[in-house]
């Protein structure tokens, strides 16, 4: 064995049990041995840095403070992670037969969203799909707001007329296909 491994061997075994004692004093079981495997593996990388044998244990201790000191604010990290989370409003998936049915609507309104000018488009995905109110569509537009109350207005009544125009195409052209 190398000087180096009998070295920390040596460490190990002469003060493994206090430094364990001194975690399971301060924290549960498995977060204490954790701690402990810490403390030796920065031992190990900072062996040449260790101070006398006489004040080992206590630099021991020094890194174990360090070592559960950044585990509690982990868990209290986690914790606050996880009650946020737990905050949130579940979402439950929709049953097969509506997920389908939305799907198809879905995909009927954007059919008929294609079929409008750009600017409609524009101003009904600013306000549905980023959630912007009339007056800060109006700013990333850079017109006034009664300008987009207006267009807005609009582009509704024609996305309207557009998706009942496509859904009575599809309509028609399904109940002519099962005839």
């Amino acid at each position: 064995m190398s000087s180096r491994a009998t070295e920390f061997s040596d460490l190990y075994e002469s003060h493994h049990r206090q430094v364990l004692a001194y975690c399971l004093r301060r924290t549960g079981e498995a977060d204490a041995h954790d701690a402990t495997s810490e403390v030796f593996a920065t031992a190990w990388r900072r062996l040449d840095d260790l101070p006398d044998p006489d004040t080992e244990l206590a630099w021991l201790y020094g890194v174990a403070r360090r070592v559960l000191s950044r585990q509690w604010r982990g868990a209290g990290r986690f914790s606050r992670l996880r009650d946020r989370v737990q905050a949130q409003p579940r979402q439950t998936s929709p049953d097969p037969a509506t997920a389908a049915v939305r799907s198809y609507e879905d995909s009927l309104v954007l059919a008929a969203a294609k079929t409008l000018k750009a600017l409609d488009q524009e101003v009904l995905r600013l306000a549905a799909w980023e959630g912007l109110a009339h007056r800060e569509i109006a700013e990333v537009l850079d017109i006034d707001v009664a300008a987009v109350d207006q267009r807005f207005h609009r582009a509704k009544k024609r996305l309207a007329t557009a998706y009942l125009a496509l859904a009575g195409t599809e309509t028609s052209a399904t109940s002519e296909g099962s005839t």
